[in-house]
């Protein structure tokens, strides 16, 4: 059995090669057990535990090309402590971007509200009412001003969602449209909100996996790539 792993700062992302099966597991449960490790894995907290190791934005870029099939596209990946961006011109990387600066385009910020609240981000209603998040710190104290002034906990929390929705897609460069990659394909008060500026095609959570495959076939390595990806839900 070969195991590779995104290793992100929430939630670890593990797949098995030779079946596709992925698994997602709280990070946290893997910390402790220095006995996991991978083929391969990328994310700052699987350098340790592989043998070969690849920069998140490569792995990013290079899942993107295996997933998507227009010559000129963005692909962004937001996680609960960072975003990605990869942007492709006849296929080809124009921009390799980073943003580790502030919450205020993170996962993590939305992850503390909801849980805080008792937010289901499946269900919460999107809503044009848009918070200026400039700062993740200030953006969840505007939250709770806004409920003590009146508004309902839902109206507030979806604002604050959308706020960051429209960095990320400043932050993207306002394209047209969006690969959206990362578990915030599951936050559906996100996506609607990034909808509201730009289409958005969800590639879901396990787009670096694939970068990662793409990379060992690269070395050489027999990935079995004629597996698809639809054996990953099998």
């Amino acid at each position: 059995m070969t195991l590779i792993a995104d290793c992100g700062t929430s939630w670890t992302k593990i797949m098995e090669i030779e079946s596709r099966k992925v698994k997602v597991l709280p990070t946290r449960e893997i910390i402790g057990n220095r006995s996991l490790t991978f083929e391969a894995a990328t994310g700052h907290l699987g350098r340790s535990r592989c043998k070969v190791y690849e920069n998140e934005l490569i792995a990013l870029s290079l899942g993107g090309l295996m997933l998507v099939e227009e010559e000129d596209f963005v692909i962004v990946d937001v996680g609960a402590r960072d975003t990605k961006l990869c942007q492709f011109r006849s296929r080809r990387p124009v921009r390799l971007d980073w943003n580790q600066a502030c919450g205020a385009a993170t996962g993590f910020t939305l992850e503390l509200l909801g849980k805080y609240y008792e937010i289901d981000y499946s269900i919460l209603p999107a809503t044009r009412k848009r918070a200026n998040v400039t700062c993740g710190v200030f953006g969840l104290e505007r939250v709770f001003d806004s409920i003590i002034k009146g508004s309902s906990i839902e109206e507030a929390v979806a604002s604050f969602v959308h706020g960051v929705a429209y960095n990320v897609y400043t932050f993207a460069g306002k394209p047209d449209r969006i690969y959206l990659s990362g578990g915030l394909c599951l936050n559906r008060c996100f996506v609607e909100s990034l909808r509201f500026y730009c289409d958005v095609v969800e590639l879901g959570r396990d787009v670096l996996l694939w970068g990662l495959v793409e990379s060992l076939r690269e070395r050489g390595y027999d990935t079995d790539q004629d597996q698809g990806r639809d054996r990953a839900d099998a």
